[in-house]
């Protein structure tokens, strides 16, 4: 198997230093998603991984929502399974967190995976305690269009507090998308 092209994309010295790299052409920067399919033939996601630092020999993925919470993947298998269909990038576009209550934080990253058909966002939402960097609830959502992603964050999230509707609808509006204005009175 031949050595992959490995290039530093950003201001590091050398690819274990750096938060954006390119292997063989795909773009991979820190925080990004990778898709991990049973088989190149399937188009069911066995399961994500995020992209959460890069060494000499490979990259360091932790698993979302999963049993397995580190994973680490050579360059060169990585390159092969790119190459035959096996793993896909999905690329982090946007991210926020904030309180949801004096117990809860809230994070939500949406990320944007490029296929040849088109794209697909895909929206992660965690919550976890102030003090930990563990989240205590995890879901993925493969969303359709822009228009499910509102509904997956505005609509079937029930947002309770006025605040955090607020904070959803900032990042959604900085992620791109366009909302129906709704009233902000108390009517």
């Amino acid at each position: 198997m031949p050595k992959p092209d490995i290039e530093v994309l950003d201001d590091g010295d050398a690819y274990p230093y750096s938060s954006h790299i390119s292997v063989d052409g795909t773009d991979l920067q820190l925080g990004d998603l990778l898709l991990v399919f049973d088989s190149p033939d399937d188009n069911g996601v066995s399961f994500f991984e995020r992209i959460y630092g890069f060494t000499w020999p490979g990259i360091i993925t932790h698993v979302v929502d999963g049993p397995v919470p580190a994973e680490f993947h050579n360059f060169e298998d990585f390159a092969a399974d790119l190459d035959s269909g096996k793993t896909a990038v999905a690329s982090k576009r946007e991210q926020t967190s904030f309180f949801v209550d004096e117990d809860t934080v809230r994070t939500i990253t949406l990320y944007r995976y490029q296929y040849q058909g088109g794209w697909q966002p895909i929206v992660i939402d965690e919550r976890r305690d102030p003090l930990e960097n563990t989240p205590f609830n995890e879901s993925i959502t493969l969303c359709e269009d822009g228009e499910q992603v509102i509904e997956e964050l505005l609509g079937t999230s029930s947002p309770e507090e006025k605040q955090e509707v607020e904070h959803l609808r900032e990042f959604l509006r900085s992620a791109g998308y366009q909302l129906n204005p709704i009233s902000d009175s108390d009517e």
